[in-house]
């Protein structure tokens, strides 16, 4: 199967390229704005077009959330529009899409896990383009995938924007982190993603779903797990509520993953802790 990847620099983009290379399929990763940019309708369309993949799985996004306040044009623009442009090129090849959506659909302020029948209430900008997106691929591509995951974590991507990275550069300079304790998630390995990515697009079990690990976790139970699987001491992590930003963030956004579960009940997500196991090792390997 030939299959296009936008967003393949990315930390989700990366493991899903290499998920499905290692599986032999032939892999188009779209490294950024240079070699398409999603923006534009006619662009987008006639690459689809003259590369004629049998699948088009979309990563691509603007995800600074304090910056989309800012700027909701381009926010918008990629987010949405973009997405929009990609649905309508799979639906002019009848081909299937996976679109990546986020936990940032939600309001946060549920006291149980969201699954994917829970009305969307995003409250912020990037949020709301996430949840403009799911529409436009829904209602311009019929053989969809829309995918929402949560917080991620993963060895690959940009080294400047994998939060791990970062947190093990500044603990080494011997800084304070503070990590809030308000903010629940399902943390989640962008490896699994990948991987269970390769064997849901074999069907066609079309339709929204959550993929997310198993348990939960705050931030700040998350990175400290991180540290010390790393080796590093948790002395300089502060647990902290919630700060002020430019941009609300939701609270809660633990999974559930009822669509997901009993469509594809042979696919089983392991705890994120498991997970972080598997992920230090190529993190170790690649800052040696």
């Amino acid at each position: 199967m030939k299959v296009i990847v936008t967003g393949a620099s990315g930390l989700l983009g990366a493991d899903i390229v290499r998920s499905f290379k290692k599986t032999g399929h032939a892999v188009i990763g779209l490294m950024g704005r240079k070699m398409l940019d999603v923006t534009k309708a006619k662009d987008v369309i006639e690459f689809v077009s003259e590369k004629k993949p049998d699948l088009v799985i979309h990563c691509a996004g603007f995800r600074m959330v304090d910056l989309a306040e800012k700027d909701p044009v381009t926010t918008y623009s990629v987010n949405t529009l973009g997405s929009k442009n990609v649905a309508l090129a799979c639906q002019k090849q009848d081909i299937p899409m996976v679109h990546i959506s986020s936990d940032s659909v939600f309001d946060g302020e549920s006291n149980k896990p969201y699954t994917e029948f829970d009305p969307p209430n995003p409250v912020n900008v990037y949020g709301h383009s996430k949840l403009m997106a799911e529409c436009e691929v829904r209602t311009h591509c019929h053989k969809h995938f829309i995918i929402r995951v949560p917080l991620l974590f993963g060895a690959l991507g940009y080294r400047e924007s994998n939060y791990i990275y970062q947190m093990v550069r500044r603990l080494k300079d011997g800084e304070r982190l503070k990590f809030t304790t308000d903010q629940l998630c399902s943390p989640t390995y962008t490896k699994d993603v990948g991987d269970t990515l390769v064997q849901m697009v074999d069907s066609e079990y079309y339709g929204l779903y959550h993929l997310a690990n198993q348990g939960e976790a705050s931030r700040y139970c998350f990175y400290s797990y991180c540290a010390e699987k790393l080796g590093f001491s948790t002395d300089n992590i502060q647990p902290i509520l919630q700060e002020e930003k430019p941009a609300r963030r939701p609270k809660n956004t633990l999974f559930a993953s009822i669509s997901f579960n009993h469509t594809f009940p042979d696919l089983v997500m392991r705890d994120w802790r498991s997970a972080v196991e598997e992920c230090v090792v190529e993190l170790k390997e690649r800052m040696a």
